[in-house]
């Protein structure tokens, strides 16, 4: 009797571990009651870098200063580190490059352009023969920027920056702020929403990062700039334009739209409005 219980007994021991080795985990039922399971946000996940961005003819030269840096190649979804024994790449357009806290690295280009990331910061080497700019910042601490002619740069936000030399600093000196640095010998131009901010030698300029974003709309790029006495005045569309030391004039002949002095004006047909400073403090 006493034998017949030990088999029933192992019996039921061997069935019972045999159960629980086709689990990976115990106990079999879900324990998740609060919060309840995430569910996906998008379905289907949007395209990724490497289909946003193909690959591109131009081609550029990654170097690893510090530790850590991460470069992902055109048409690859993944990338992988520069390692202690890999201390540059060849990537082509449409690849990206990332560094981390106490990461630098620099993009170099052969005609002699240069981009320098340090601390924190992600980008994407662009196209300049389908048109994307030379390269765009997704996220940045601070950079220097080198151009061996006239370039476009996409800084992070969506605004556009043009140069044609540099140094060009930028500094992420708060969360939603980014300062824009010209510390070359020529004029540099930031293409920012509605306006062209006009950045010369020596100056600097603090750009909000808008939730709505500061890509540059289209009267940004094609609006004809009007001097004024000490300002601009931005028209697009049919108008007539005058002006002199004390004022711009700008009378309506069409479809129009008109900036200056911080306000956005659209007249009828035949009307006009000036524009004009205080004068003398």
């Amino acid at each position: 009797m006493n034998g017949g219980r030990g088999w029933a007994l192992a019996l039921l021991l061997a069935g019972v571990s045999a159960s629980c080795s086709s689990y990976n985990r115990w106990p079999f039922w879900s324990t998740q009651r609060h919060p309840e399971p995430m569910q996906d946000a998008l379905d289907p996940l949007p395209p990724g870098a490497h289909v946003l961005y193909p690959e591109g003819p131009e081609e550029v030269l990654v170097v690893r200063h510090a530790d850590p840096v991460r470069v992902r190649p055109a048409g690859r979804a993944g990338g992988y580190p520069l390692a202690f024994h890999t201390k540059n790449a060849r990537l082509h357009a449409g690849s990206s490059v990332s560094v981390s806290p106490g990461g630098r690295a620099e993009v170099l280009w052969d005609e002699g352009s240069s981009i320098l990331l340090s601390d924190r910061g992600f980008g994407l080497v662009g196209s300049p023969s389908r048109g994307e700019p030379l390269f765009t910042f997704l996220e940045v601490d601070s950079a220097w920027i080198m151009l061996s002619g006239e370039e476009q740069i996409g800084l992070v936000g969506g605004s556009r920056l043009s140069a044609s030399s540099g140094p060009i600093a930028l500094k992420r000196v708060r969360p939603d702020v980014l300062r824009v640095r010209n510390q070359s010998k020529v004029p540099a131009r930031i293409a920012f929403r509605e306006d062209v901010i006009q950045l010369e030698p020596g100056q600097a300029v603090d750009l909000p990062l808008l939730a709505a974003g500061g890509g540059p709309l289209q009267s940004a790029t094609s609006a004809q700039a009007v001097p004024g006495p000490g300002f601009t005045v931005r028209v697009t569309g049919a108008v007539d334009t005058d002006a002199d030391r004390s004022r711009v004039r700008v009378v309506a002949a069409g479809e129009h739209e008109v900036q200056g002095l911080g306000q956005r004006v659209r007249l009828d047909r035949g009307e006009s409005v000036d524009f004009a400073g205080f004068g003398p403090r």
